[in-house]
């Protein structure tokens, strides 16, 4: 057993800036986290191989086909921390989390209980959080979406930015993507995992809630959810077939975790694979025994499914419309539809990637044509 103090990081501070107090807790390499009655409890790890009883097989993969990131963020620090370190709540955004933030102007409009509160934006101007002030014992509270999360490029320089604050989590939530079905390949062997209770915590009480939310064929996308939301739930679901793509493997593996009854350690920043697979223990003989992953390689996959289930809009609501359109105007039916037809704007399916519209070009033609090339 070896004694990690998770706070033990000493970079050259300001002179005013206080030192922040250590605070330790037992660890296992690698380590496996449950958050319960404010305390960090260890798991230690399954051997590696194949488990029995789970009816899967988790360790034949290619890891090129997972990904593994933070998407959800929200911090919580006093004030004072950040105005002792020169910021606002206009400035907080891009130095805790990097560049490609901005933040409206504050506004007297309640949120989480605070009074104040803004909204963060991305390059794009779309909308990826928001912070929260003047209120609950004054502190701030800056939150990101998934989408913003995405944009983070490194969780490290954000651990310890947040080491500076003082900062907690208040709530974290730690996506696994399996893109090709490789190891969570069935999503009804999942389900049935859920209801044998084998994601109950051995000497930690009853079994956690479990619930089935099937598609019944539409191929919509199931989802089995595991656990309370506002403490802590784990939710695996057909992420290709939600986000469009009715052919898609696709499935995530999502831990939420909310500081509700325990302390959310602020190393789930920078070892989000081992807190996920520590959640439960089923987890730890499910999932790759490691995984960095690429989460460009996410929103990739997110615009892909999109552009699917987009062409397939058209085509079913406005593909016989649009073929009249076009052979009653013949050789004039492009300069129509530039003209009379299409608007600018960006749809709401491809907002909050992080992409610009050239970057989102490129993806949609790797798609849809992968033999048009640019420029044209």
């Amino acid at each position: 057993m070896i004694r990690t103090a998770l706070r033990d990081f000493t970079p050259a501070q300001p002179a005013f800036m206080p030192r922040v107090a250590p605070y330790v807790v037992d660890a296992v390499e690698p380590c496996a986290f449950h958050t319960q009655r404010r305390e960090f409890v260890t798991a230690q790890p399954s051997p590696k191989g194949p488990v029995s009883n789970t009816g899967l097989n988790p360790h034949r993969y290619n890891v090129a086909g997972f990904s593994v990131g933070i998407d959800y963020c929200t911090l919580v620090f006093h004030q004072d921390m950040a105005s002792q370190l020169g910021q606002t709540t206009r400035t907080i955004c891009g130095w805790l989390f990097g560049q490609g933030f901005s933040v409206t102007p504050l506004k007297a409009k309640t949120w989480q209980f605070y009074r104040s509160s803004a909204y963060i934006r991305d390059e794009n101007g779309d909308t990826v959080g928001r912070i929260g002030c003047d209120g609950n014992g004054d502190t701030w509270c800056v939150s990101l979406t998934g989408a913003g999360c995405k944009q983070v490029r490194d969780w490290g320089y954000v651990y310890h930015q947040a080491l500076y604050l003082n900062a907690h989590l208040s709530r974290v939530d730690i996506a696994f993507d399996d893109f090709d079905g490789q190891v969570l390949d069935d999503i009804h062997r999942i389900d049935r995992l859920a209801r044998d209770g084998l994601f109950a915590t051995e000497g930690r009480g009853r079994p956690p809630r479990t619930h089935f939310m099937d598609d019944h064929g539409s191929n919509k996308g199931c989802t089995v959810y595991v656990g309370s939301k506002g403490r802590k739930e784990l939710c695996i679901y057909e992420k290709g077939k939600k986000e469009g793509d009715p052919e898609s493997r696709w499935i995530r593996c999502e831990l939420r975790l909310w500081r509700c009854n325990g302390e959310i350690p602020l190393d789930a920043l920078i070892r989000a694979h081992e807190f996920l697979k520590g959640a439960y223990d089923v987890l730890t003989d499910l999932l790759p025994v490691d995984c960095e992953g690429s989460r460009p390689e996410t929103i990739k996959r997110e615009v892909s499914a999109s552009a699917v289930a987009a062409v397939r809009f058209l085509r079913e609501q406005c593909g016989p419309l649009l073929q009249t359109l076009w052979s009653a105007l013949g050789g004039d039916a492009e300069w129509f539809f530039r003209d009379q037809v299409f608007r600018a704007g960006r749809p709401s399916r491809f907002k909050g990637k992080g992409l610009n519209e050239e970057q989102l070009h490129e993806a949609l033609r790797d798609e849809l044509a992968p033999d048009i090339k640019a420029p044209f």
